[in-house]
């Protein structure tokens, strides 16, 4: 895998997409991962004391989100690293819809951040998210990570598998789950 760094993104209007801080690459030349970056985050704290927020769109995980960032306030963080993993794509749609998938889904995520005051670092990749998302935490060396559940019972997790739960039984660092309250109403 190759990796392409381009000149550092400023903080992102939510509306719009600007140039990914990162690009990866697999062998066969498809768009694999792409990272934005806010202005803030280059100077804020080491990745080691950053806590790595899993991000899919959903309100479950904004309410994740909402929990790092009380996480980060307490421990005197000032950046959070977000990941959004999407299902893999060809390489001709990997070009256009990596990046802009992952932007769509994190971009009331980043908003909040800047409202916040506070840097992130969005990494968009491509595969199965609980593998991802743990790949990611190890290489960034995170402090742990926060993610969103969705309250399945035992038998829809069996059934349907829970990327959550995969992120718990895999990784060897700290994992937050977080129940958002309506999922206790689900």
């Amino acid at each position: 895998m190759s990796t392409i760094f381009t000149t550092p993104g400023a903080t992102l209007d939510p509306g719009a997409m600007s140039a990914p801080r990162a690009e990866q690459f697999d062998g066969e030349g498809r768009l694999i991962s792409v990272t934005f970056e806010s202005a803030p985050v280059q100077a804020a704290a080491a990745a080691a004391d950053r806590w790595l927020v899993a991000l899919d769109g959903s309100g479950h995980s904004m309410h994740a989100l909402a929990m790092a960032v009380r996480l980060a306030a307490e421990s005197g963080t000032h950046a959070l690293d977000l990941v959004n993993v999407q299902p893999w794509l060809s390489k001709e749609a990997a070009e256009i819809e990596l990046p802009q998938r992952g932007w769509t889904a994190a971009t009331d995520a980043c908003a909040l951040l800047d409202a916040r005051g506070l840097g992130w670092r969005l990494h968009v990749w491509m595969g199965e998210p609980a593998a991802r998302i743990v790949e990611l935490a190890e290489t960034l060396g995170s402090r742990g990570i926060v993610i969103g559940a969705r309250g399945l019972t035992a038998g829809e997790a069996l059934l349907l598998g829970s990327v959550a739960q995969q992120v718990i039984h895999t990784t060897h660092g700290a994992v937050l789950i977080v129940r958002s309250p309506e999922a206790s109403k689900e």
